[in-house]
């Protein structure tokens, strides 16, 4: 029985009905299943990598060169590599051809290339016909060894500057993709430091650039640099959740100074909004947007909301080239929401949000940015600045001590 207010159709003309459609319509095809053959797993792994930045990478590569002409390039090397190292490093070839430092695989052994700015000691820039030292990180090896920023690279493992083979790049990205094939060497591997000589009008320096080892185990510190300024330091944990709580209890005690600044340059490896919303919250009154996104056509800003006993003291935000990613929507947030001011050199320029996705036969993420994101005056986050530039020359001059901090704390005082 029909209920009211159905259409009754005839059983027969329905199934004729069907029949007919299904003969004009073509037939779903079934997916095909993925070639991890030995011969072929490497080459269907770079073709699932480029498909991915096709359809989701939310900028051009790093040297503006199209994602296709990449994947032919790699083509024969990905066809002929057979064991698990050679397809990885197949893969470690795919992104860094993409020529973007937030670009990064999931996996790694001991020959693969460190992670810039995380595993990096040495900041480069082109100048010209030279590349040269923009900063070198404090507390470094290097930096005790004594290279110092605006000192020229000479060599890099023995081999002159015109040895090394920088992404594919357009005319007007050659000059930025030679600095960073730089980085990247400069980095070295897990298992190998890099060796390379730099001068400047005092001569010239052999340094050896290792990795910074670990700072404390704890995900933030709280200093007293001068009276009624204190200082917090993240120790790369905004990725943590034991963060929130340590920072919760530092900021029980700093209340009660005058300034804090909050040092952030040991967050290279980023993080996770999750975890630096609570902490921009110390700083915040009311509701606030920190930072904006944009996912193809969709923008938004995204807001921060502030606790009720904020502290509404004076912030300063200290920053360098290792203030990486999340680190740098945190300083970019804090300016914005909470009037802060950002002291320090250049951040690392990190693009866009990252996402990943397991390639189809090794299973190894490949993450890639997916999403614009700007300051909420309008800037792209990558390319934010201090409001107050602490210089390359009073880097080089203070040597082994603290520029940064110390151009803090004079407007701190």
């Amino acid at each position: 029985m029909v209920k009211s207010g159905a259409m009754q159709t005839p059983l027969r003309f329905v199934s004729l009905f069907a029949i007919a459609l299904a003969a004009c319509a073509e037939a779903p095809k079934p997916m095909e299943a993925a070639n991890c053959s030995a011969d072929m797993a490497a080459f269907t792994d770079i073709s699932a990598m480029r498909d991915h930045v096709r359809n989701r990478m939310a900028y051009p590569t790093g040297g503006g060169v199209d994602v296709d002409a990449i994947h032919a390039g790699l083509e024969a090397r990905a066809r002929q590599a057979r064991t698990k190292t050679e397809q990885l490093r197949v893969m470690e070839a795919f992104v860094y051809q993409l020529g973007d430092h937030h670009a990064h695989l999931g996996r790694n052994d001991d020959d693969s290339p460190r992670l810039v700015p995380t595993g990096a000691s040495v900041w480069i820039e082109p100048r010209g016909a030279d590349l040269v030292v923009a900063e070198a990180r404090p507390g470094s090896p290097a930096r005790a060894g004594g290279l110092r920023e605006g000192m020229v690279i000479d060599s890099i493992e023995g081999a002159p500057l015109s040895s090394l083979k920088p992404p594919p790049a357009t005319v007007e990205r050659a000059d930025a993709m030679r600095a960073f094939a730089a980085r990247v060497a400069l980095a070295g591997t897990h298992n190998h430091d890099t060796n390379i000589i730099a001068h400047d009008a005092n001569g010239s320096v052999a340094v050896t650039i290792s990795e910074v080892l670990s700072g404390p185990d704890e995900p933030a510190t709280l200093t007293w640099p001068a009276p009624g300024v204190a200082m917090i330091r993240l120790n790369n944990s905004i990725g943590s959740s034991a963060l929130p709580p340590a920072f919760d209890k530092l900021m029980k005690e700093a209340g009660k100074a005058s300034t804090i600044l909050l040092d952030l340059r040991d967050t290279p490896s980023g993080g996770d909004t999750s975890v630096a919303k609570p902490l921009m919250s110390w700083f915040v009154k009311g509701s606030q947007g920190y930072q904006t996104h944009q996912r193809g056509a969709k923008t938004w800003t995204e807001q921060v909301t502030g606790r009720r006993d904020y502290f509404q003291g004076r912030l300063i935000i200290l920053i360098d080239h290792w203030t990486g990613s999340m680190g740098e929507g945190t300083a970019i947030g804090l300016r914005s929401a909470a009037h802060a001011v950002l002291v320090g050199t250049s951040m690392a320029g990190l693009r866009g949000a990252i996402e990943g996705q397991d390639l189809p036969c090794s299973k190894v993420n490949f993450r890639l940015p997916v999403e614009r994101l700007y300051e909420v005056g309008g800037g792209p986050r990558e390319l934010a600045k201090p409001d107050v530039l602490v210089t390359e020359s009073e880097l080089a001059e203070a040597g082994t001590r603290d520029a940064v901090l110390e151009r803090a704390l004079r407007m701190a005082r």
